[in-house]
């Protein structure tokens, strides 16, 4: 059903994208998202840290901090991966309480969905477009500038950056050098979907509800990050829109399968099949992207 919901909710964006210009329904669904989200988060804090006080007071509270972020976020828009972030945390955790069974299928499907989305059909590509153009808070952004060295650069290149960039006017003193130099300044990003960080973390607190214990979650924590370093590496070495579930899921079925080879050795279905799912995930992904390398 969870899936069903994104699928939907992907399509019905990128129609209403296409055919209305304006700002104001992106940022009410937002804010929606956003209030939602953050203050069940903070709900789910304040409640745990201040057991003695009224929950209504504690939900009035966080739904007006959630408020005051939203608000705080449209005259600083900086303020757009904070908000990113804790509407991952509230998101995952909501998720994660229907258990381990449903977030993993949840999370399979949605790495399928993912590779789909960004590889095939690649309208994820002008769902992150549209809605960083937006600064909308549904991605997590990172930008850098990187320059192309003068001995990579044609006299072409460098004669066509001429005419697309006015030198005069640029203040930057880092860019004035660079130019100066002769090297071509271009702007590196990294854009990471808010479901790239709630996923994880709702597999991480589906584990914890389902199992009992730190040994998993902490798994799940450990092959996160390593998927997402190799997500990292796989960006820096193909240069290319990647889809950010499909490596993610690899590595937690990586130390998944690690995990439970060491504590239910005598279930080789169990372990083997962590592995094995890995294995052909990691498998695909690669594949496609050697084929796009080739192109």
């Amino acid at each position: 059903m969870y899936l069903l919901y994104i699928i939907v909710f992907s399509a019905a964006i990128i129609i209403v994208f296409r055919f209305i210009k304006g700002n104001i329904l992106f940022v009410l669904l937002e804010a929606f998202v956003v209030l939602f989200a953050t203050a069940f988060l903070l709900f789910i804090v304040l409640a745990t840290a201040l057991p003695a006080v009224n929950y209504l007071y504690i939900a009035l509270f966080s739904a007006l901090v959630a408020i005051a972020l939203i608000v705080a976020k449209n005259y600083r828009p900086k303020l757009r991966n904070l908000i990113a972030i804790t509407s991952s945390i509230g998101v995952g955790v909501v998720i994660g309480l229907n258990g381990f069974n449903v977030a993993y299928l949840l999370m399979m499907f949605i790495a399928v969905y993912d590779y789909i989305a960004v590889f095939v059909t690649k309208h994820m590509i002008t769902l992150a477009r549209e809605v960083s153009s937006r600064n909308l808070a549904f991605l997590i952004g990172s930008s850098d500038i990187e320059a192309i060295p003068k001995k990579y650069t044609t006299q072409k290149d460098r004669a066509d950056f001429r005419k697309s960039v006015d030198i005069k006017s640029v203040k930057d003193p880092v860019l004035k050098k660079l130019i100066s130099s002769g090297a071509i300044p271009i702007v590196s990003q990294v854009q990471l979907g808010t479901g790239d960080l709630a996923l994880p973390l709702m597999l991480t607190v589906s584990a914890y509800i389902s199992f009992i214990n730190y040994a998993i979650p902490v798994m799940i924590i450990l092959g996160s990050i390593s998927g997402l370093v190799f997500t990292m590496y796989l960006l820096k070495r193909y240069k290319v829109a990647l889809p950010a579930i499909p490596p993610l899921f690899a590595f937690i079925n990586l130390f998944l399968g690690l995990a439970f080879l060491l504590v239910k050795t005598s279930q080789t279905w169990l372990w083997a099949g962590f592995l094995a799912i890995a294995a052909a995930t990691l498998a695909v992904l690669m594949s496609k992207l050697r084929r796009l390398a080739s192109q």
